[in-house]
């Protein structure tokens, strides 16, 4: 905790310090040049300053921790891995406020697990886990991850790789003796070849709060925000990774207001395997079409042009939003990246939680590069809303 509140007390003078600098083409910074009418508002491919020069975006990378499970040198993991017919996915977990709320008082004990009934998990990254507080119990199992986990105000949550090993074929000989001629014996060996009667495989999160059992297919596919009735949220996000990987991963930040109340939003770009391996952000609003868009850029981290964003977000309706959710309401994203010569490259899509008060928001999703060849359609990403 104390290291915590050290690091945002620095972020806190190195943001007054930029702050005091000339903002004048930062369309989040108030410049009055961006356009929500054109293509990607007044964002170009030029590279940037490292996370846009925003202490904001240091701070949320900051929140995500490599853990290196000893899982990894146990009996039967390194040929479990290298197994090109193994199945591999990708969870990322989030429970807790996904936005910082500064008027949460009551603890949230969420310490559970994750299990699997065959494969193995990797736990590759903790979210915001505190020292002393926040831990993954020893691992004696390799289907199962255990956690401590307690929140306030924000929120905790994990990265895990699944792997399954593919169903083996047993073989079941017979040896027939042909007799039908009395100088002749002829030997047929027949082999039956079945697979093993197995459950499928099922993966179990389970916390206090709240608990939920997922197929791989829906793993694969997984897109989604369980608003709890104490404000608490968690947020499940999954990919299939492939031994031929198409480049894909997800999003996750702030989407609210900034001071002078336009939409805007930031946060960070993660890999397939968790890993914070840059930053994006954006404006959003309504144009002059009547069409609530959103206009964005990604950057690698270490701030060299990753893409342009473009696309469109959807307010749930009414009667989609219980009593939880309206105090803020929320909906889905989809759109495009695109390169620097404006071709578009891939697609992303998440879902967002707005608030009418500044910075006071989030948004949680995927995205994928298309690769026509190795195209999967499995992950719905190509879904509108």
């Amino acid at each position: 905790m104390l290291r915590r509140t050290l690091l945002l007390l620095i972020l806190s003078l190195l943001f007054w310090i930029l702050g005091c600098s000339d903002s004048a083409t930062d369309p989040d910074q108030g410049s009055g040049t961006f356009n929500l009418n054109d293509q990607f508002g007044s964002f170009t491919d030029s590279d940037e300053e490292l996370a846009f020069d925003d202490p904001r975006l240091l701070a949320l990378a900051s929140d995500d921790e490599t853990y290196d499970d000893p899982i990894l040198s146990t009996a039967g993991m390194n040929s479990l891995l290298a197994d090109d017919e193994s199945g591999f996915y990708h969870l990322r977990i989030v429970w807790g406020r996904l936005y910082f709320d500064t008027s949460a008082t009551k603890v949230t004990d969420w310490s559970g697990s994750l299990a699997i009934n065959r494969g193995a998990e990797i736990v590759r990254r903790v979210i915001r886990f505190e020292s002393n507080q926040d831990y993954v119990l020893p691992r004696t199992d390799r289907r199962l991850v255990e956690w401590v986990s307690k929140t306030t105000v924000h929120h905790d949550g994990i990265a895990v790789d699944i792997v399954i090993p593919k169903t083996r074929p047993f073989m079941d000989t017979t040896t027939v003796i042909d007799i039908s001629s009395e100088n002749d014996t002829t030997e047929i060996i027949v082999i039956d070849t079945a697979y093993p009667m197995l459950d499928p495989v099922r993966v179990v999160f389970e916390t206090g709060p709240y608990r939920s059992t997922f197929t791989l297919s829906e793993i694969s596919a997984l897109d989604t925000i369980i608003y709890l009735d104490d404000s608490n949220s968690v947020a499940l996000h999954g990919l299939k990774l492939d031994s031929r990987p198409c480049p894909r991963g997800f999003l996750s930040g702030v989407w609210g207001l900034d001071e002078e109340g336009r939409g805007v939003f930031r946060g960070l770009w993660i890999s397939r395997n968790g890993q914070v391996t840059g930053f994006l952000k954006g404006r959003y609003g309504v144009n002059a079409d009547g069409m609530e868009v959103f206009k964005g850029k990604w950057i690698t981290s270490t701030g060299s042009f990753g893409g342009l964003l473009n696309g469109t977000y959807h307010h749930y309706a009414d009667q989609e939003v219980n009593d939880a959710e309206s105090v803020r309401p929320g909906g889905s994203f989809r759109g495009k990246i695109y390169s620097a010569r404006r071709v578009e490259v891939g697609v992303l899509k998440g879902r967002f939680r707005a608030s009418s008060l500044v910075n006071d928001g989030f948004f949680q999703g995927r995205w994928r590069v298309i690769c026509p060849d190795l195209d999967d359609q499995s992950d719905n990403m190509e879904e509108n809303f």
